[in-house]
């Protein structure tokens, strides 16, 4: 088997990936093939196909709506709790110059197109000779390297001391050709991870699946290897290897059967949508017509014609039909699509509808913003290791709070009624208000808020 060797789950959620990521490039990427989304005419008709397309238009609404999740999102800075020796690395995290906050931002658009995101920290070659001191001196340091989901070619888990890890990972990269130097031309390069008898190992191959480096063994603080691949996929629904749904496909399949919808209508006003002259001439025979109008029949205040009997009128279609109905249910579907991936429960649902809605405090934006959180909080432990920082007390949270929420006057006499009596306790009461509706902590028992009141009596 050649290190190009495609994981057969990828062929199968690549063209889904490309579906969504065109559908929020926009106009210019679903017109770059036409064909792929915009059927040819049958038979054929070139001329016709091509003043089909030009009238056809792209709305852009997973664009727009990926732009709006995103926003949603980080309208808050991340909560970040890390040492201030890798302070450095949260203000470049990727050594170009991104910061963890950009590397965030990339990575939940991408999330969101494909389902799938991929954090690698890499670390620096060192010489075994070299001690941990001397790594300071000369400033080595990890990198956070982000993937989109392309990337990721091939991987396989395997059962490790009962856990489930991974143990091969086979990474894609476009780096300059070094040829020409005047030239654009990019070729790929082969990223290679390995966990051999649990040590992580790394090495680079060619466009032509040949070794361009030895197999090294990155080591961290203190020259031990790393015992997993420090590699982290982030799904959309969980952080397992399993590819997840993209949460914006759905919308994406819609967008674009909306464009065909606007390019069927376009069509058909284009050619029944223009008013059409229909003359009846009665008693007059054609040769007779034509000999007493000259120059045929011509449309307009000064112009006229002759006939014996008969009559003239303009036939034209109606403003609304079938394509039309059909573009607007579309765009109708496309909005629900959008609110429900950010859609959360009401306040005042039915005990019913809130069984059903069980999981509205973890729609699906929530699921992919936790579990890109995991992965960048995952990142940076890792890269703690190479540091020789403890990372057990690292922290990387995005915001999930995506409208601005507060507490009505009812609901602030409540809390107060509610600490009053010693159901919760002062951390509790800020917690709600944050919150913007009545919250206990989940690692508060009732001990905890039982102690807090004794010694925080509230006045």
């Amino acid at each position: 088997m050649s290190v190009k060797t495609i994981h057969p789950d990828y062929q199968i959620h690549a063209p889904k990936w490309r579906l969504v990521r065109d559908a929020v490039e926009g106009e210019q990427a679903i017109k770059r093939v036409p064909e792929r989304y915009l059927p040819q005419f049958v038979p054929r008709d070139e001329s016709r196909y091509k003043r089909y397309l030009e009238r056809a238009y792209f709305m852009g609404v997973t664009g727009r709506t990926r732009s709006a999740l995103s926003g949603m999102v980080f309208r808050r800075d991340p909560m970040v709790v890390a040492p201030d020796e890798m302070g450095f690395l949260l203000e470049n995290a990727n050594g170009a110059g991104d910061s963890a906050l950009q590397i965030s931002k990339d990575a939940l658009g991408s999330l969101l197109d494909t389902g799938r995101h991929i954090l690698l920290v890499d670390y620096p070659n060192i010489e075994d000779s070299i001690d941990f001191e001397s790594e300071q001196q000369i400033g080595a340091r990890p990198l956070i390297l982000s993937y989109e989901a392309e990337a990721l070619i091939n991987w396989r888990y395997e059962l490790y001391y009962g856990r489930r890890v991974l143990s091969l990972a086979v990474l894609v990269e476009l780096v300059h050709d070094e040829k020409n130097e005047f030239q654009h031309d990019v070729v790929k390069n082969y990223r290679v991870l390995r966990l051999r008898d649990g040590v992580y190992t790394h090495q680079v191959y060619d466009d032509g699946g040949q070794p361009m480096t030895e197999e090294v063994i990155p080591r961290m603080a203190g020259g031990q290897p790393f015992d997993h691949i420090p590699l982290h996929i982030v799904g959309a629904e969980n952080n397992n290897p399993d590819i997840d749904h993209a949460p914006l496909y759905d919308l994406a399949v819609v967008n674009i059967a909306h464009y065909r919808n606007t390019a069927d209508l376009e069509e058909a006003g284009f050619i029944t949508g223009q008013p059409t002259l229909h003359l009846d001439t009665g008693d007059t025979p054609p040769e007779q017509f034509a000999e007493q109008n000259p120059n045929g029949v011509q449309l307009g205040s000064r112009q006229g014609i002759v006939t014996q009997g008969g009559k003239v009128e303009l036939v034209q279609p109606e403003e609304r039909g079938l394509l039309f109905r059909l573009k607007e249910a579309k765009e109708q579907e496309m909005i629900g699509i959008g609110a429900r991936i950010v859609q959360r429960a009401g306040a005042n649902e039915t005990a019913e509808s809130a069984r059903i809605n069980a999981s509205a405090e973890a729609s699906s934006m929530d699921q992919v913003v936790n579990n890109l959180s995991d992965g960048m909080q995952e990142a940076l432990k890792d890269a703690a290791l190479f540091l020789g920082i403890d990372g057990d007390g690292i922290v990387y949270r995005l915001n999930t709070r995506f409208w601005e929420e507060e507490l009505d006057s009812q609901e602030m006499m409540a809390l107060i009624q509610l600490g009053d009596v010693g159901v919760i306790d002062r951390r509790a009461q800020r917690e709600s208000i944050r919150k913007g509706r009545v919250h206990i902590p989940e690692d508060m028992t009732d001990e905890d808020i039982d102690a807090a009141n004794a010694n925080n009596p509230i006045l």
